[in-house]
């Protein structure tokens, strides 16, 4: 996992609310990029951020559950991608392409389109298949609906997004 670099024709990124589906996914984001920090900087404290956020949104349970289904997907990612991956900061209202691909094949799990899902991953991987990450994906389905249902009524407060 690498930090983001500036893309030399100065391209804009894409922003967080255009690429992510709802608040579940703005919060499965920020998570992913508080654990892929941790990773990055072999800082603790980049984990207890995630935890933090999540169990500040969710409640302790559901935030710790949240994180654990997220947790699984980047070390699946992690487990069964060799190339380098890219991330914005955490609190960052852009997205990288890394960024976009993940949430996309978030997405497809969410939708329940299996197919998609298994053909998204091994993509995003360069693999010809990565069970481990679909499967991370889809055991994350159920968490991140919750999450969503649950965040839908603050989902905008006098148009403020979470992220």
């Amino acid at each position: 996992m690498n930090a983001p670099q500036i893309p030399s024709d100065r391209a804009a990124l894409r922003r967080v609310v255009d690429v992510c589906g709802d608040e579940a996914e703005i919060l499965a984001l920020s998570v992913a990029r508080f654990v892929a920090a941790g990773y990055m900087t072999s800082d603790v404290a980049c984990w207890n951020a995630a935890f933090d956020g999540a169990e500040q949104l969710l409640g302790a349970a559901e935030g710790c559950r949240f994180v654990a289904c997220v947790v699984a997907i980047i070390r699946a990612l992690r487990a069964e991608r060799e190339d380098d991956w890219s991330f914005m900061p955490a609190s960052c209202c852009r997205v990288t392409g890394h960024e976009c691909a993940l949430v996309d094949l978030i997405n497809r799990g969410r939708r329940r389109h299996w197919t998609d899902l298994e053909e998204a991953a091994a993509e995003i991987t360069g693999r010809e298949a990565a069970p481990r990450l679909v499967a991370a994906v889809r055991a994350a389905v159920e968490p991140l609906d919750a999450a969503a249902a649950r965040l839908a009524p603050a989902a905008s407060h006098n148009g403020v997004m979470l992220h």
